[in-house]
């Protein structure tokens, strides 16, 4: 039997998000800034609580981690208007970059710096929609953060709160389901997010709402997960799954990892390195515009 290689479906992001953070306390100066091109103070980027849909929660240490990863960045940590997707990158979507964070009570809090070329992307002037959207409706202002998690660190604080009979009991009295306590390693983003479900005109462009409705659509096609998602472009989800479902068994596919040879992982690993090179390169090319 063929193997169908859709393994990067099937396989975890490499990136983690948490959910959202609402909230806006300081000024907002259209004209500040590192770039000149407006600034947004005091924007909230995660909270203590419960990672909603994600299964895991947000303690007071991973909330101080996330201020300090901020603050210990040279040229701060980027922003970008909605997470990137299966079937939608980042790309004209950068917004700036987030600077000075601080610890306000169950949240971290930082300074978001524009981009000059965030008021001219293809989606049209975001710097400004953010600024109107801080400034008119502060608490509608939402950021998630994408992050790697520590999953060594996840291991020891698992182990130290488990009782003799392997129930883990987290220290945190908020944490009422007992949900694993998220640790970070590195953080990537910190990115500008809404729920399409509750306020599908919110911070979402008509680009990403097909994006997440593919991509759901896809997920649910493949039995990569079992919710079935609400009718998308005119076609049932149950009738797409029906029809791979059966597309699969006539052609005598299955869907599996990927078989991968020692020497196929040292490459993948040089390529990896090489594209994050690459990618760190553009990014102080950018930053020193």
């Amino acid at each position: 039997m063929t193997d169908l290689n859709l393994s990067p479906l099937a396989e975890k992001p490499r990136l983690f998000r948490v959910g959202v953070a609402r909230g806006v306390t300081g000024k907002v100066v259209r004209d500040g800034g590192d770039f000149g091109a407006g600034i947004i103070h005091g924007a909230a980027m995660i909270t203590r609580g419960e990672a909603q849909t994600h299964g895991f929660w947000v303690d007071g240490d991973m909330v101080s981690k996330t201020a300090g990863l901020v603050n210990a960045a040279e040229h701060g940590v980027k922003s970008r208007f909605a997470h990137p997707s299966l079937s939608g990158d980042g790309l004209g979507k950068a917004l700036g970059r987030f600077r000075d964070a601080v610890v306000d009570g169950d949240l971290a809090r930082g300074d978001l710096h524009l981009y000059e070329t965030a008021h001219k992307t293809p989606d049209g002037n975001l710097a400004d929609y953010v600024m109107d959207l801080a400034v008119e409706d502060p608490e509608a202002f939402g950021t998630s953060i994408a992050f790697d998690p520590d999953i060594g660190e996840e291991d020891r604080f698992r182990a130290e709160h488990t009782d003799k009979d392997g129930r883990f009991n987290s220290p945190d009295p908020a944490n009422v389901n007992d949900l694993q306590h998220a640790r970070i390693a590195t953080l990537s983003a910190v990115d500008m997010v809404d729920e399409p479900a509750a306020n599908p005109e919110g911070l979402f462009h008509q680009g990403d709402e097909v994006s997440f409705a593919a991509d759901a659509l896809l997920a649910y096609a493949l039995g990569l997960t079992d919710e079935c998602p609400a009718a998308a472009f005119g076609i049932h989800p149950d009738r797409v799954r029906q029809f791979v479902e059966r597309f699969l068994s006539r052609h005598k596919l299955n869907i599996g990892a990927i078989r991968v040879t020692p020497i196929e992982e040292f490459m993948s690993t040089v390529i990896r390195a090489a594209w994050r090179a690459s990618a760190r390169a553009r990014e102080l090319e950018i930053d020193h515009e």
